[in-house]
């Protein structure tokens, strides 16, 4: 990984299965980086759950729809959002679903995810695999996915079979939320996301909250 793509100090440099990962820390930012150079997330020190990313304020405008009592996040990167989701939803059962040990275990040397939390749950496996498995078998009230590997969001979560396990997870009438893989869905899964979610015509609005029929 070149390290002029790396902002501040490095903390961490570790390489697993999936490639290399980096944590650097820039004042009182701290950075989660994968592949060559990519920023995959970013925290503050002293405020860990303050969402940076545009991306992620997009995410969480889904509890705009009412508050979630489960939530499945599926992509853990630098814990911005379960930090949020804790802090927003103190009585929310969540379940993170991560791919990457490594991220599980840097998040918790550097990120601050939690040991110990009764309101959440991590679990190291590939969301595919996880909404597969009869061994987690429940639904959840909302479902954000927030996957990337080093060239950008998870090519397997774009598949029509992925969003359909989504919709199955899903409860009535709450929103699945997909908006950091517009992009890429316009490209590549929008039609497939439309059929699985039911949803016509054309708008984003349509494809950033998507609703179970």
């Amino acid at each position: 990984m070149p390290d002029q793509r790396i902002n501040g100090n490095l903390l961490c440099r570790n390489r697993d299965e999936y490639g290399e990962l980096v944590v650097a820390e820039e004042g009182n930012m701290r950075s989660l980086y994968f592949g060559n150079g990519m920023l995959q997330s970013t925290i503050q020190i002293d405020q860990p759950d303050l969402l940076l990313e545009d991306y992620t304020e997009a995410m969480m405008a889904a509890l705009l729809f009412g508050d979630p009592r489960t939530v499945l996040l599926v992509g853990l990167g630098g814990c911005s959002q379960v930090h949020f989701l804790l802090k927003a939803l103190p009585d929310c059962a969540i379940d993170v679903v991560e791919i990457r040990q490594q991220v599980i275990d840097l998040s918790r040397e550097f990120f601050f995810l939690p040991r110990s939390d009764k309101h959440l749950r991590i679990f190291h496996a590939s969301g595919s695999d996880f909404m597969k498995d009869r061994a987690h078998p429940g639904s959840y009230d909302m479902i954000l996915v927030d996957a990337f590997d080093e060239s950008g969001p998870a090519a397997s979560l774009l598949e029509k079979d992925f969003l359909s396990a989504c919709r199955n997870r899903l409860l009535h009438s709450r929103p699945v939320d997909a908006s950091e893989y517009l992009p890429a869905l316009w490209r590549h899964g929008l039609r497939a996301f439309r059929l699985v979610f039911n949803i016509p015509g054309d708008d984003v609005a349509g494809v950033t909250a998507a609703y179970r029929a």
